[in-house]
């Protein structure tokens, strides 16, 4: 008989202790502490003080979710180094304000590339009376904004994109472009936080992309497709995995018929952060008995708090649209405006 008891003064001990708590709260002069005293007797958190469990969720969850514990693990970004998970927040933060143009693709300047092999039957056809040097210049130009946030729900946005990437012949006496691909875009994001075998899908995407050089006739090059991907992280490494669906063209208007037997249907881009360094490598196959592929190599490192010096290494097909059926090599060397994660 004596366990009952106990527990009856157990229980009779813990419904007391905020009656007691409350009456000292009356000798408490000061407004704010007196306040919180109450809240503290009443068993609340004070104003301002996070909520445990709901902050335990993912960037991505919704305040009114509920999760099971054992079907989904909550995922703490600072903690996990989750830098692509981390900048997708980011991203999405900043749009309220209506003048923010976020980065998409990596912002560059290659003063200086040289290639092995160009496209000399399409420069003679655009230039005809100039000649055509292996070293020249190529940047890119990436940008992107949300267009509707929260279109399907929570964290789920679409964005508008554009990219333009450039091939100059700054060292030719006239210094033309030899080619310009303009890539305007628009996609549905999801985000995420799902783990499994030690990554976190932090996001899904799909979209239509247009992709042409802006030439006519035999110079003209484009494609249209569906693309579908989906970011996976570990650590301070991503692994982003993209396949596409390229939209048919008549026989007659496609210029480009076989672009799919050179750059396949997709492509495997994987980035890891180490301290100030970034390293980055880019692949595609189009998974073919006739074997073809690309493999892109980029690392950036410090150089001072805006720009970061970068060096860039292709080889493959189908680093340009002029140049996709074309087997090549380049290096390049110039900076970064902008990392990937």
């Amino acid at each position: 008989m004596k366990k009952p008891c106990y527990a009856l003064l157990l229980l009779l001990s813990l419904s007391a202790a905020p009656s007691a708590l409350a009456e000292n709260c009356v000798s408490i002069s000061d407004d704010q502490a007196r306040l919180a005293c109450y809240d503290t007797a009443a068993g609340r958190s004070a104003p301002g003080t996070p909520n445990t469990a709901e902050s335990s969720l993912g960037w991505g969850a919704d305040e009114d979710d509920t999760l099971d514990e054992e079907a989904v693990e909550p995922v703490n970004l600072a903690e996990e180094e989750l830098l692509f998970g981390k900048r997708i927040a980011e991203e999405a933060e900043l749009t309220g304000n209506a003048w923010v143009i976020t980065p998409h693709h990596r912002n560059y300047l290659l003063p200086l590339t040289y290639a092995d092999t160009l496209n000399r039957e399409a420069w003679a056809l655009q230039q005809p009376d100039e000649p055509m040097d292996r070293l020249e210049a190529k940047f890119q130009l990436s940008l992107k904004t949300i267009a509707w946030e929260n279109i399907l729900g929570r964290n789920n946005h679409l964005w508008v994109g554009y990219t333009q990437r450039n091939w100059w012949q700054v060292y030719n006496e006239s210094s033309p472009f030899r080619e310009t691909n303009y890539q305007p875009e628009v996609s549905l994001s999801f985000a995420n936080n799902w783990r499994f075998w030690g990554f976190t899908n932090t996001l899904w995407d799909v979209g239509f992309v247009h992709e042409s050089n802006g030439q006519g006739g035999d110079l003209s090059r484009s494609w249209n497709r569906i693309v579908a991907g989906a970011a996976f992280e570990r650590r301070r490494m991503t692994l982003n995995l993209r396949g596409w669906y390229r939209i048919p063209e008549s026989s007659g208007s496609d210029d480009n018929p076989d672009i799919e037997d050179y750059l396949g249907y997709g492509d495997l881009t994987g980035i890891w952060k180490w301290e100030q360094h970034e390293f980055a490598v880019q692949v595609r196959n189009n998974l073919q008995a006739d074997n073809r592929g690309s493999v892109q190599l980029e690392w950036t490192f410090p150089v001072n708090r805006r720009f970061k010096g970068y060096v860039q290494y292709f080889n493959g097909y189908g680093e340009s649209l002029i140049d996709y059926n074309l087997h090549q090599s380049r290096i390049g060397f110039g900076v970064s405006m902008t990392d990937l994660l």
